[in-house]
């Protein structure tokens, strides 16, 4: 008898280990094709490149008629500015828009089918967005750091900062993610996802430092700001451009590490109410 009982748990185990293994097989499978979506599609890169080159070339004539002696107190010079625009543009380049494909799974109808196969919805659209957004990252971070060379003639970072930058990139878009996956739900409760994603987009300008740095900000203002997640995506990876940090490279990550879970958390908690809407009401 104790041994048909191991024997049963032992099954069990690795039933369990099995399914497992298969579900984050999936969600690999997910984030390899986001991925190479984004890298084949090489007209949607060049335009959006071409966007963006734009935006920092404005930037620079702007930043190059203000003094670089009162700029931040004189802590930084224009070609700072123009860097630290050129990583948190890519940044909003990269992870902007991810929520419309879950969007249209709801005004169509086609999440209630969705939601009954067996990798979870969340996980799926997670896994295929971050994929989408790290591959176009791959080609447009670096791409971003080049045109900020050519555009203001100096390299304002050395190589640990720009290796510093590109992780804090990645985990940006991570955060990114979440929010673009809140923002899509929040359809279900006002049949459109746009109202959300524009105040979404504006508290990212706002707090988050998405074209100038947020110390240029009140010093209550900006004590504040620093701690809230939209500076964590924007304001922390662009500060790698810049002579002064606002926290020591270890509680930079830190912050933002903390911020990646709190906002896939929430994430999580709004999930399930979706869930519990949708059973109710539908889509």
């Amino acid at each position: 008898m104790m041994r048909s009982e191991q024997e049963h748990r032992d099954k069990n185990h690795i039933g369990r280990a099995q399914i497992l293994r298969c579900y984050f097989a999936s969600g690999g499978l997910f984030f390899i094709n986001g991925y190479m979506e984004r890298l084949k599609d090489s007209f949607h890169v060049i335009g959006k490149y071409l966007s963006f080159l734009m935006i920092l070339w404005v930037w620079h004539i702007i930043w190059g008629m203000v003094p670089d002696a009162v700029l931040g107190g004189g802590l930084y010079n224009h070609a700072n500015l123009v860097w630290y625009i050129a990583i948190t543009e890519c940044i909003i380049f990269c992870g902007g828009h991810l929520f419309y494909d879950a969007y249209m799974d709801i005004k169509s109808g086609a999440i209630e089918q969705m939601l009954m196969r067996p990798v979870s919805y969340q996980f799926r659209a997670f896994a295929q967005w971050y994929g989408k957004a790290l591959g176009q990252a791959t080609v447009f971070f670096p791409m971003a750091l080049l045109s900020a060379y050519f555009i203001t003639g100096e390299w304002v970072m050395d190589t640990g900062r720009v290796a510093l930058a590109a992780v804090m990139t990645m985990g940006a878009l991570f955060c990114v993610v979440s929010m673009n996956y809140m923002v899509a739900l929040t359809a279900l409760w006002i049949r459109e996802a746009a109202p959300a994603y524009w105040i979404v987009q504006k508290l990212c300008f706002l707090l988050g430092g998405l074209l100038f740095p947020i110390t240029l900000y009140p010093e209550m203002f900006y004590d504040i700001a620093k701690f809230l997640p939209f500076a964590a995506v924007f304001f922390f990876p662009g500060t790698m451009a810049l002579n002064v940090l606002p926290f020591g490279a270890g509680a930079l990550i830190a912050i933002e590490v903390f911020w990646m879970f709190a906002l896939y958390g929430l994430s999580v908690l709004i999930h399930g109410c979706a869930l519990r809407h949708i059973g109710k009401y539908g889509a």
